[in-house]
């Protein structure tokens, strides 16, 4: 009977185990380490992008238009450059699967919209939409 109950100890233990690291590797990716990543690594920024881009954007007639861009086409973005905090204001909401950075102009006419999304518990820019004029 001894024999028995130790084989169902070390049976449960190894899946206890087992459950605890799925589930570790299961955890969200917290948003302001992954945010500083994207912010400095330019490779790693590409690859947390979802590609085709769809945004949407001013045209010339300042009629909000969607577009889309290939991966070929991206420019590395700098949402976190401190030398724009004097011509930008900028305001974070992070929710559970959706983060949303505003960048505001300070009398310039800046208006954009940053939208990440959480995927597989990684964070993807998904798009934005620039209503700058």
């Amino acid at each position: 009977m001894k024999k028995y109950f130790l084989m169902f100890f070390v049976f449960a233990m190894s899946l206890n185990s087992a459950v605890y690291a799925q589930n570790a590797k299961t955890a969200p990716e917290d948003f302001n380490a992954f945010f500083k990543k994207f912010n400095a690594d330019p490779k790693f920024q590409v690859g947390r992008v979802i590609f085709p881009l769809k945004y949407q954007m001013n045209n010339e007639d300042f009629e909000l238009t969607d577009y889309t861009m290939s991966k070929d086409k991206y420019k590395v973005l700098a949402l976190d450059r401190k030398s724009d905090e004097k011509y930008l204001k900028r305001t974070l909401s992070v929710k559970k699967h959706k983060a949303t950075l505003q960048q505001r102009g300070l009398d310039n006419g800046i208006y954009v919209d940053y939208i990440f999304e959480l995927k597989d518990n990684k964070w993807f820019l998904k798009t934005w939409i620039d209503q700058s004029t």
